[in-house]
């Protein structure tokens, strides 16, 4: 192919390269018609109304033409582009980061709330805003925004809107604070000097940013520097479906990041003589474990640490040897440790009453798992390809099912070999930890054997995302020193088999994932193509067009989940939002409700600053719920984390509902208003003041669309 590319006349590459451009801009502008109608409601069906529609769009044409130019560019140049691109990556990066915090550029699925509070989402460039990402929108961010309304000063430690008392908002959901703590958590300083839109860009893409780069960097050193499988690996990582569907939540992200810096950075600091540098490169170490620990998801966090215990021990023992270590790095290790120590105990006397709340609560509590149950699931990973594009018209919860690709059954297969052949040691310890990982998901662990080694507190869904992560360092690892010479046509016939028993066995774990045979023959076509590279890998230009491919792959699979918006103003634009920020303004001390309305309704006010009552309880305030719970009795309802809906009633006893695992309903009348101290109501009732007592009248005071707001006397 290449020598055909060199050879043959200009006229005819172009030609290619036209085509090409046509059908890529053409494919695109289908998938993202059709995305959507599919968000919207208004699907054809129909393959040629969305070609038709991809036609009639001036900026296909736009885009083909500058497609075009670009290859005949790359034609001529392209060997210099990729050595600027890799030289000059970390300004590149620096430039487009800037860019993304400049224009305000984000992938919440904040937008939603237009669905929920009428009005049109402005804000949303291409994409469109995830329902199922709940947790980032209707939680986590507008937790954020509340951060900049405290009446003590904006980022404070405990924050007095969310839950409508002091709120630890450092740990649990971890929020930007103006504290000394917040040196482990760098991606959330941009929001401590910048606008809530800017320092929204700076946390979303300053995150994706370092994954790539730091995902790169790590390929780079297990590959020995191969450009092209590095970048493949690094996509592989940064546009993983697992990696996208759980982006700003959890920190699967910020793991990966302090995980394989830590790494390089040990690798480096082992390496380098220099004390100064040595210094750099142990604080960087110390920053990374602090980060590391104070993401507080051990469901990822434990299986996630023997990741990087693996990688760190093959960094040891590959460069003990040559290692010394001198009083000064002895002295720099003393301090360094003292610093974090006391940083971290800091962090413990602010936090431990609400680390000993959470642990106690009866959700999510102390886990106490024992593995077991993945089964098929190694087989769905190729499913993932169309979530992006179908979501939960699949059938499967596309969050839960997210995946890394890591093509398995290769991702075995090729590392064995070099096991076997090579007697590579990075192989050899990710595979123990491989094994580890895998008799957890699929068998599960004696209890004392789960308590021993900490997966108690994972779960095996959980663990089996991490497992991806192994499988896919162990491919690459595995392909860089591979030296498989298979035969064209043996390997096609294996490419074919191997792709289609896989889709097909995938299809048994849950056949809605393809929601009909297209999706299914399409699946056994692309995964038939990469098992073919895979297995040629050494032929050619296979190992190049693999890289490609893989990108191409993985932005269709991953970088499409979230949208690409501006900002955060549109939420502000409701007139909901403007009500209820109306009205706090003249009374900011007041305690708010959301009556009668499920979530994510009960997080509005607090985007506006108003403190509320019945806001996502991160942790429970067990003496609130207590004073019309006496005897105890409902202590396991409120007991939890968990989104709270209040409705109110005629004068009746207060009752407790647990709906989910995550939702109770407290049921209150009038008089209880006043034992919560609360003076304002969001509701969509129109006829509250029916409900007032003696002592408690309702007042209608403003009207927002088809919700209202009323003032407790």
């Amino acid at each position: 192919m290449k020598r055909f590319f060199n050879n043959c006349n200009p006229i005819y590459r172009y030609t290619v390269y036209g085509v090409v451009a046509i059908l890529i801009t053409l494919l695109t502008g289908i998938y993202v018609f059709f995305l959507t109608g599919f968000s919207n409601g208004t699907i054809d069906g129909s393959l040629s109304y969305y070609v038709q529609k991809a036609c009639s769009t001036k900026i296909v044409y736009a885009v083909a033409l500058f497609l075009f130019i670009g290859f005949v560019i790359f034609d001529y140049y392209g060997k210099k582009i990729l050595q600027i691109l890799y030289l000059y990556r970390y300004l590149i990066a620096f430039l487009f980061f800037v860019i993304c915090i400049v224009f305000e550029l984000n992938g919440s699925s904040i937008g939603m709330w237009s669905n929920y509070l009428g009005g049109t989402d402005t804000g949303n460039l291409i994409g469109v805003s995830r329902g199922i990402r709940s947790d980032e929108w209707a939680v986590s961010t507008p937790m954020m925004l509340s951060q900049y309304f405290s009446e003590g000063g904006k980022f404070p430690y405990y924050n007095e809107i969310v839950r409508g008392t002091a709120t630890d908002m450092f740990v649990v959901y971890g929020q930007p604070v103006l504290d000394i703590a917040i040196i482990f958590k760098p991606f959330y300083w941009g929001y401590l000097f910048l606008s809530a839109g800017k320092g929204l860009a700076f946390f979303w893409y300053g995150r994706w940013i370092a994954l790539f780069l730091v995902s790169f960097e790590m390929f780079m050193l297990i590959t020995k520097e191969d450009k092209w499988l590095s970048f493949a690996g690094a996509s592989l990582f940064a546009f993983a479906p697992a990696i996208q569907w759980w982006f700003a939540i959890c920190g699967l992200v910020e793991m990966l990041i302090y995980g394989q810096l830590s790494v390089i950075l040990l690798q480096k600091y082992m390496k380098s003589v220099k004390t100064g540098e040595r210094a750099l490169y142990l604080t960087g170490i110390f920053l990374c474990a602090g980060g590391f620990i104070l993401i507080l998801y051990p469901a990822w966090q434990v299986p996630m640490a023997y990741v990087i215990l693996g990688l760190g021990i093959w960094v040891i023992l590959e460069n003990y040897k040559d290692f010394k270590i001198s009083k000064k790095d002895l002295i720099c290790l003393l301090v360094l440790s003292g610093v974090f120590i006391a940083i971290m105990l800091h962090i413990w006397s602010n936090s431990k009453e609400t680390i000993e709340l959470v642990l106690n609560t009866d959700y999510p509590g102390q886990r106490s798992e024992t593995g077991g149950g993945v089964g098929l699931q190694f087989f769905n990973y190729i499913s993932n390809i169309w979530y992006a594009l179908l979501g939960e018209g699949t059938g499967a919860n596309v969050c839960e099912s997210a995946q890394f690709i890591d093509f398995f059954p290769i991702c075995y297969i090729f590392p064995l070999y070099v096991l076997v052949k090579k007697r590579d040691r990075f192989t050899g310890i990710l595979f123990c930890v491989d094994i580890i990982l895998i008799i957890w998901c699929v068998v599960g662990f004696p209890g004392f054997l789960a308590k021993i080694t900490l997966m108690s507190f994972s779960t095996a869904p959980r663990a089996f995302i991490i497992l991806g992560v192994v499988n896919i360092f162990l491919l690459i690892r595995s392909l860089s020193l591979t030296e498989i010479k298979c035969p064209v046509i043996f390997g096609g016939i294996l490419a074919v088999v191997g792709g289609f028993v896989v889709v097909k066995i995938g299809t048994l774990i849950n056949r809605e994932y393809y929601p009909n045979i297209g999706y299914f023959i399409l699946s056994v076509i692309i995964l038939s193509m990469f098992f073919y590279l895979l297995i040629r890998f050494t032929a050619g230009m296979n190992k190049v067009f693999f890289s490609i491919l893989c990108v191409g792959l993985m932005l269709y699979t991953g970088a499409l989940v979230n949208p690409i918006r501006h900002g955060v103003s549109s939420v502000y634009e409701t007139e909901v939002l403007q009500a209820v920020q109306s009205v706090h303004n003249q009374d900011k001390q007041a305690l708010w409700i959301v009556e009668g309305l499920q979530f994510p309704y009960n997080n509005v006010c607090i985007m506006a600053g108003a403190p509320t009552v019945n806001s996502t309880n991160v942790y429970p305030y067990l003496e609130r719920w207590e004073e019309f719970d006496q005897d105890g009795e409902n202590r396991e309802v409120y007991n939890r984390y968990a989104h709270i809906i209040v409705e109110l009633k005629e004068n009746k006893n207060a009752e407790f509902i647990l709906n989910q695992a995550d939702v109770f309903t407290v049921k209150l009348n009038a008089e209880d208003l006043k034992t919560l101290n609360v003076t304002y109501i969001l509701s969509s009732k129109d006829n509250l003041e029916q409900l007032s007592v003696e002592n408690v009248k309702f007042e209608r005071v403003r009207e927002a669309g088809n919700y209202y707001i009323y003032h407790v006397q």
